[in-house]
């Protein structure tokens, strides 16, 4: 199972390496369009060290693109009386709301997932998602969890995995159904991603990250795809002989299962995958929190954009990604009085958030994905996905910033 794993990461790997050191190269030659000139570059990159030393802080607009930006922002961003009393409870009040959350939405996704494989409508919905089940020759049963990807990531992954545990989806299928699931999922938040920061830069800008950020996601999911088809289907061929075995194992507990009312044959089958989540759930959980509140997430993030150095951005980028450390809209605005300043460009500002998403939001997603990956798959293969999940998006996400970086 492993090796499958480490074959499905390696060959995305390569392909978002070759293609990236290509785009670079390009990216490299045309340069002087994004960098400002050699003077200017050492004296706000010695400004900018300074800033990057001292402790991130939350910025302020302070001209009116940064407040056209956080108007736009708040229009965006809806909040019930709800979530409001989550953010205000005190840390470990709120991790104990939040874990209970997390638990009853995989616990739905394992309830759906079963019953609309025991009640047949598994297959009426897959019709939506023939397009990409047929690329990358996966069972119709990955189908439902595609469509849900879109609302939540946890509750896709847990009807994946589930399908998996009862012999309808092979390993192959599992952990490229989840490589698709966490791209899919990217699409929900391009509206409050894209939105905000393209009103406040502009319509160039809007088009310039919706595309971007469109881009590495459909290449990402047609890529893993092919080759989840065309490469680890290939390399591995005892997952032919492991696939037939499960369906017939299948095959005899449908005809066992008949006998059975509809909520009991839903409930049997779902306890496996509802055991591994209590198992691995709450110490998991635990572990990320304990990082959390000692600040090793803080430290992390702040630390991170310090062991990059992009050359070819403008100086005041060692701010900029810093500030992103906090949250993504807090470097934004950064970004925004940089340029209501005078010294960077729209079309600077928006290649280096860009690139400092790459750096920090990894970190961030992380924190929250890791405990729900390891409380559905299992200690070592939910921590590789996790992880390497991220990094595929990264290594898409790099690939095509370089290109917008060349034709912008």
């Amino acid at each position: 199972m492993y090796r499958l794993l480490v074959a499905v990461f390696i060959s995305l790997l390569i392909f978002s390496a070759s293609a990236s050191a290509s785009a670079s190269a390009a990216a490299t030659s045309s340069a002087e369009k994004i960098t400002v000139d050699k003077v200017t570059h050492q004296s706000v990159s010695t400004q900018g060290k300074n800033v990057a030393a001292t402790a991130v802080k939350r910025y302020q607009p302070e001209g009116e693109t940064g407040k056209v930006f956080v108007t736009e922002r708040q229009k965006t961003r809806s909040s019930s009386d709800y979530q409001r009393w989550k953010r205000h409870l005190p840390f470990w009040p709120r991790k104990g709301v939040l874990i209970c959350e997390l638990s009853l939405f995989i616990a739905i996704g394992i309830f759906v997932g079963q019953i609309l494989e025991v009640s047949g409508s598994m297959r009426l919905l897959s019709v939506l998602t023939l397009p990409l089940t047929g690329l990358g020759k996966i069972k119709r049963e990955a189908g439902p969890a595609f469509l849900m990807a879109f609302q939540s990531g946890a509750v896709a992954n847990s009807m994946l995995v589930t399908q998996r545990d009862v012999g309808s989806l092979n390993n192959r299928e599992l952990y490229t159904s989840i490589y698709v699931v966490s791209a899919l999922s990217l699409f929900a938040h391009l509206p409050t991603f894209v939105v905000p920061i393209g009103i406040a830069f502009g319509w160039e800008a809007t088009i310039a990250l919706f595309a971007v950020r469109f881009l590495a996601i459909t290449l990402q999911i047609v890529i893993t795809l092919l080759l989840s088809r065309y490469v680890v289907a290939r390399f591995f061929p005892s997952l032919s002989a492991t696939q037939s075995t499960l369906q017939q194992e299948t095959t005899a507990r449908k005809v066992r299962e008949r006998s059975r009312g509809f909520w009991t044959t839903v409930w049997l089958r779902s306890q496996k995958t509802l055991r591994r989540l209590l198992i691995y759930l709450i110490p998991s959980y635990l572990c990320m929190a304990l990082l959390e509140y000692h600040g090793f997430f803080t430290w992390l993030g702040e630390t991170m954009p310090g062991l990059f150095s992009f050359y070819f951005l403008p100086a005041e980028s060692v701010a900029i990604i810093p500030a992103q450390a906090l949250s993504l809209y807090n470097g934004v605005i950064a970004a925004a009085n940089f340029i209501d300043a005078g010294q960077i460009t729209t079309h600077q500002a928006v290649i280096v958030i860009l690139f400092g998403s790459m750096v920090t939001a990894p970190v961030r997603t992380l924190r929250h994905a890791l405990p729900t990956y390891i409380a559905i798959l299992g200690a070592r293969p939910g921590a590789f996905m996790a992880i390497s999940a991220q990094f595929i998006r990264m290594l898409f996400l790099l690939v095509c910033t370089l290109l917008l970086m060349l034709y912008w």
